[in-house]
């Protein structure tokens, strides 16, 4: 990632974002003022989960709209699961009549980690993606003992 100045690209921009709240809107509250600037930062948020079992199997279930199954990736170590995305966003505008062209892309990358109270067999889980719903099943199995007794 480039720097200037010994500043991130992404921190000038925030730093910006934040002066405009600080200076331009002094008259505000400053929690208004903060809140606010999280809102339009689009600070990312934790993806949202639910997991639930039957007698034979847990399920869990992840809500990510607007994503397509390429940008998702599943890793599983003992009784974790990690779901992460990696989401880029492109937006295009040209107008010919006043020869204008904005072209803007951003990337949204995120992670969240789901543990299990069963281990996660990465033979026997499985994995769907539709309509925006990502849906891990797997059979429920007794976790490994990975305590140790001290003498």
């Amino acid at each position: 990632m480039a720097q200037k100045g010994g500043i991130p690209e992404w921190g000038e921009d925030f730093i910006k974002k934040l002066d405009a709240f600080l200076y331009e809107k002094p008259t505000r509250n400053v929690m208004e003022t903060i809140d606010s600037f999280f809102e339009q930062a689009k600070v990312p948020k934790q993806i949202p989960v639910d997991v639930a079992e039957t007698e034979q199997e847990w399920i869990v279930r992840v809500d990510l709209p607007g994503l397509k199954k390429e940008q998702i990736q599943l890793r599983i170590v003992g009784n974790q699961i990690t779901v992460m995305i990696d989401h880029l966003e492109e937006t295009e505008q040209y107008d010919e009549s006043y020869h204008y062209y904005h072209k803007e892309r951003r990337q949204h990358r995120n992670e969240r980690t789901i543990t299990l109270p069963y281990a996660v067999d990465k033979r026997t889980a499985k994995a769907s993606f539709q309509n925006g719903v990502l849906e891990i099943r797997g059979p429920k199995t007794k976790k490994d003992n990975d305590s140790i007794t001290i003498d």
